[in-house]
């Protein structure tokens, strides 16, 4: 009877530490993997399927990676299996009626048919969304295959998870050891179901992740174990444009993803990339600055790898769509991607002196990772892009400490520590100067330049009023990096 009153004391105690490390600091606790390129802590990836559309700028002009880095997989790899939106079964329809050996060498051809191998690093996804591996989580349109699945066998819950994991932990590894030098994961995972649409725009609404979810993502070990990275997804099509509800949602998703990435128990954390849809699917139109902040911003600040800018189809059918869309990434997508970017690379050098990246100290006081606008300029760089320069004030520097702290990569010695910090230091973790300079390309005329953008809709912190209410223009106060709403 003792010791069972000792293991209960011993639970209770591992309850409240769970607790306590999921709701009251954020749950880094481990080492991050080294950036997937050197001396880049934060990326912003290209993941749009735009060759087609003529005028639009070179993604690489605003520091964006693209061109092979990010390789993305639909629901035609292998022989996955699903049910189109008219309930047609496409092969077979039910994880249960997958033969696992042809999937396999499916997959293979589907690789070596579209994936070069080269020895560059990249991202590798797997984008599979028609069902989820856990039977409770097939909820709404994915019901379907609870139904079909109870018509076939007495023990359909077992069943069904038992061969959608395996279809996922296979795949995962015929991918990892075909193409090795990729970080694999399947999106749109983790998940926390943190949305509805009937409560975000209310004023009580807190984005909290439900205990129930979180629980159920601690039950996919299994496929942590086995992922490179997480690609979790944060889609606003349904939600109402530059709320603080859009930021409550956004920055919760983030920090579940940021709590499982550390249940992997491997040596480092697991990067986190989410994959950010740019259109609003109601007013099919682009994000606004304001929500490229809530959710690119909001992931370099939590402490993600990068960003995946992300879309299945984009519907630019003609000219004047796809000169839209040009010109969205000219003035407003291309430029906040440089100003985080270099904001997120200057303050790992700075805090972390190259050797890991800055997370923000507290996630619901949203303080954000922007280049001072008084001190840095964005200049033309050829191709219609732009570069970052000027310098970064000591008090500037003093203002990040405040807010962020170091998340450290996994052990990094001699050059390649240098390398990771952009800086070769004569003596290691010191800043060479009370400013860090960054100049991003060739040099132009002053007279081309024009200020850091967007510095008007930056939330640095939200309103306390309704979650539907709009952001109100802000004004920057340098002294306390907060922004207040007049």
């Amino acid at each position: 009877m003792a010791g069972r009153k000792h293991t209960s004391v011993l639970l209770s105690l591992s309850l409240l530490f769970l607790f306590l490390c999921l709701f009251t600091r954020p749950c880094v606790c481990g080492p991050a993997r080294a950036p997937l390129l050197a001396g880049q802590p934060f990326l912003v990836l290209w993941g749009v399927p735009d060759k087609d559309c003529l005028g639009r700028p070179d993604p690489a002009a605003f520091g964006m990676e693209w061109e092979g880095r990010v390789a993305i997989f639909y629901e035609d790899t292998g022989l996955y299996p699903y049910f189109t939106a008219q309930d047609r079964p496409v092969n077979s329809g039910l994880p249960q009626h997958t033969s696992l050996d042809l999937h396999l060498q499916r997959v293979e051809g589907d690789l070596t048919a579209s994936l070069p191998q080269t020895g560059a690093p990249g991202l590798g996804v797997l984008r599979w969304q028609e069902w989820m591996p856990q039977w409770n989580r097939n909820r709404g349109i994915k019901t379907k295959y609870t139904m079909e699945s109870r018509t076939i066998i007495l023990h359909y819950v077992v069943d069904f998870e038992a061969a959608a994991q395996a279809i996922m932990m296979e795949t995962l590894q015929e991918v990892k050891r075909f193409r090795p030098q990729r970080l694999w994961g399947i999106a749109p995972f983790p998940n926390c179901y943190n949305f509805d649409s009937t409560q975000i725009a209310l004023a009580n609404y807190t984005g909290r992740c439900p205990a129930a979810e979180m629980a159920l993502n601690d039950e996919l070990m299994w496929l942590w174990k086995r992922s490179g990275a997480l690609y979790p997804a944060l889609s606003l099509e349904k939600l109402p444009e530059g709320t603080k509800g859009t930021w409550l949602y956004a920055t919760n998703q983030i920090r579940e993803s940021l709590r499982v990435a550390a249940l992997a128990l491997t040596t480092f954390d697991l990067p986190v990339f989410p994959l950010i849809k740019i259109v609003y699917i109601s007013s099919n139109s682009f994000l606004s600055e304001i929500d490229l902040v809530n959710t690119i911003g909001e992931s370099a600040a939590m402490g993600a790898s990068g960003v995946i800018i992300w879309e299945k189809s984009l519907e630019v059918k003609t000219q004047e769509s796809c000169s839209e869309f040009g010109s969205y990434v000219r003035q407003v997508l291309g430029p906040y991607a440089v100003n985080v970017t270099t904001a997120a690379r200057l303050c790992g050098v700075s805090l972390c002196q190259g050797r890991g990246r800055c997370v923000r100290k507290k996630p619901e006081d949203p303080t954000f990772l922007h280049l001072p606008s008084a001190h840095f300029m964005l200049l033309p760089n050829g191709a219609e892009g732009v570069r970052a320069t000027g310098e970064l004030p000591t008090a500037y520097i003093d203002l990040w400490k405040k807010d962020f702290r170091c998340q450290w990569f996994e052990a990094l010695e001699g050059a390649a520590a240098d390398q990771e910090s952009g800086v070769v230091l004569e003596n290691r973790g010191k800043i060479t100067s009370p400013t860090v300079k960054t100049v991003v390309g060739m040099s132009q005329s002053p007279s081309t330049a024009v200020p850091v953008i967007p510095v008007t809709a930056v939330p640095t912190k939200q309103p306390v009023d309704g979650g539907n209410s709009a952001l109100k223009t802000p004004i920057i106060l340098l002294s306390s990096l907060v922004l207040h709403y007049v």
